[in-house]
């Protein structure tokens, strides 16, 4: 997504992990109905398809968030999402993954902050990733 896009949609921007980055949480009802309005025009992009499932999932867990960081490409500066949970440290940005427990039955998903992906365009990511 360009800037102009991601402003659209919020103007909450933090710092996290030393990285200046777009918020969107679920009490911002004006950019998550400008989300899905954009999701529904953009039908057959994949991107807005996951956007349109983080916003649910955010809407529907406490504590989750939808961040917009800076990634680029060449000479372009675009903004990819991901989903993040406020822990007692601060924001943590997290991956949804299926997960077994070994030692029961139990199998579903769960969220993680050591997917290296979430950190790939950081200049310190394994400084991160051990934090």
């Amino acid at each position: 997504m360009k800037i102009e896009e991601v402003s659209e949609i919020t103007n909450h921007v933090e710092n996290i992990d030393g990285e200046d980055v777009y918020i969107l949480e679920k009490g911002m009802h004006k950019g998550i109905k400008q989300l899905k309005k954009r999701a529904q025009l953009e039908k057959d992009n994949c991107l807005f398809d996951m956007l349109n499932k983080d916003v649910e999932f955010i809407c529907s867990h406490v504590g989750f968030a939808i961040v917009f960081r800076p990634v680029k490409w060449g000479i372009f500066r675009r903004w990819i999402p991901c989903l993040i949970y406020k822990h007692e440290s601060g924001w943590r940005r997290v991956v949804q993954q299926n997960a077994n427990c070994l030692k029961g039955d139990w199998t579903g998903y769960i969220v993680s902050p050591t997917d290296s992906d979430l950190y790939i365009t950081m200049d310190k990511k394994f400084d991160i990733l051990k934090k």
